[in-house]
């Protein structure tokens, strides 16, 4: 190889791999642009030009949060720092400033622990979730379709996701619980923010089908967050016309769930049924008994009792 050739070899290497590298760097914190169809991806960069002209202290903002993140985690209290309220705190305006942060340019991890960082990522999905945005439901997708497989991340976007509660977020969340594994769980978890009679009956489906104590557990944390009687009067409850359906459909589940169980899922069934608050529970309880055994049927009578002495009522 002549040395004008080298040159031009050597070149073609170090540009091509600045190239890459001004790809790799441009990526997001969960997904990259390429992970959006090109009329989504060219929408979300219009929208980020846009509000970089018109808000630029919202990516300012957010970028000095990012900034405080290791005085954050310093400070914590649990695994992770608290950072989902704070992001939500910043205002509707931020919106697109994260979508970008998760999709199309995200910062690197320098600085930050490894769970500081996975905090970090799940906060912005969650805070994104918090806004109920139809704008960022092409992101939310592709995270829970392309993005990591780190239970706390798809069980983040799987809650973000859930919160459009519209039928094409019921329909795949419906689809990404019959996965196995880690990410079931994490997907069974955060599909019920999602109220809507499909979701509850999937997870109603699976509750019956007899699982394990840390399935079922999880099975319990849901039937009781997509029927809750609370939150079905909440401003942010949508599709209430299926109130009384999804609330009946996990009050059944929990109800006859609770024989086959030991003293542990037996709690978390008893909180759940006590959080749904279903008028015809104790119907419901009842009927259990004619099948049960003589400790069921005397832990049914217990449940019974608490019922009736709920504060929910």
């Amino acid at each position: 190889m002549s040395q004008r050739a080298l040159v031009v070899f050597f070149l073609s290497v170090v540009f091509g791999s600045l190239s890459f590298v001004s790809v790799a760097s441009a990526d997001g914190l969960l997904i990259g642009p390429s992970d959006l169809s090109k009329k989504h991806r060219e929408e979300l960069q219009a929208r980020v030009k846009r509000a970089r002209v018109a808000n630029r202290s919202a990516f300012n903002k957010l970028a000095e949060l990012r900034a405080a993140l290791p005085d954050m985690d310093a400070r914590k209290r649990g695994p992770y720092p608290v950072i989902t309220p704070v992001l939500h705190a910043l205002g509707p305006e931020a919106l697109i400033p994260m979508l970008e942060r998760l999709a199309v340019k995200g910062s690197k991890r320098s600085g930050v622990s490894s769970a500081a960082w996975r905090g970090w990522q799940a906060s912005l999905v969650e805070a994104v979730g918090k806004r109920r945005d139809p704008r960022a439901e092409p992101v939310l997708r592709a995270v829970l379709e392309q993005g990591p497989t780190d239970a706390l991340i798809v069980q983040a976007a799987a809650g973000a996701y859930g919160k459009l509660h519209t039928d094409r977020a019921a329909a795949k969340l419906i689809a990404l619980s019959k996965v196995t594994g880690d990410k079931q769980l994490a997907i069974l978890s955060g599909m019920s923010h999602c109220r809507r009679t499909v979701v509850a009956q999937r997870l109603a489906e699976v509750l019956d089908q007899g699982p394990d104590v840390a399935v079922a557990t999880v099975l319990a944390r849901s039937l009781a967050r997509v029927g809750s009687a609370w939150a079905w009067k909440t401003p942010t409850a949508r599709h209430t016309d299926e109130a009384d359906a999804v609330r009946l459909i996990a009050a059944e589940s929990l109800v006859g769930a609770f024989p086959t169980y030991g003293k542990k899922v037996r709690r978390m069934l008893t909180k759940a049924i006590l959080v749904v608050d279903h008028p015809d529970t104790l119907a419901m309880i009842e009927a259990a008994k004619s099948g049960a055994s003589g400790s069921a049927r005397a832990a049914l009578d217990e449940l019974a009792k608490r019922f009736q002495n709920s504060p929910f009522h």
